[in-house]
């Protein structure tokens, strides 16, 4: 059975509780420690009330076309600078290999730093590009 948030977030809540109780009276380790144990558990309910990872079917018992093209997108990711610009360009390689190329090869580090690196308007011309492409699929 698959854990509905995964195992990350239960271990690092378990560390940090260990932390907090093997400091004892060093209220400079314990609190901090005790905060982020507490934070991490409320995280991992919150994701595991959110459902399980594993969305590889629902109620009907089929698939989701969209659940197995791209993960949720979010408008924070446009925030995020280079990260979430890498994470965009990503999530859009896989939209197009699941619409139009399954053959489309991954992304050569230096092609993925060169879109990082773009200016928020040229990377949102290029977004905007891409997914007129995509949306073109008749």
């Amino acid at each position: 059975m698959r854990s509905p948030v995964g195992w990350a977030l239960p271990v690092a809540a378990g560390i940090a509780t260990a932390v907090a109780l093997a400091a004892g009276s060093n209220g400079a380790i314990a609190l901090p420690a005790a905060a982020v144990a507490v934070g991490l558990a409320g995280l991992a309910i919150v994701r595991a009330a959110q459902g399980p990872l594993d969305r590889a079917s629902d109620a009907a018992g089929a698939a989701s076309p969209s659940d197995s093209i791209a993960p949720e997108m979010s408008d924070d990711w446009f925030d995020q600078g280079p990260i979430g610009q890498e994470a965009i360009v990503l999530m859009l390689d896989r939209i197009e290999r699941a619409l139009l190329h399954p053959d489309l090869p991954s992304r050569e580090p230096l092609e993925l730093a060169e879109i990082r690196e773009l200016p928020e308007e040229e990377f949102l011309s290029y977004v905007a590009a891409r997914l007129d492409a995509l949306e073109a699929v008749p």
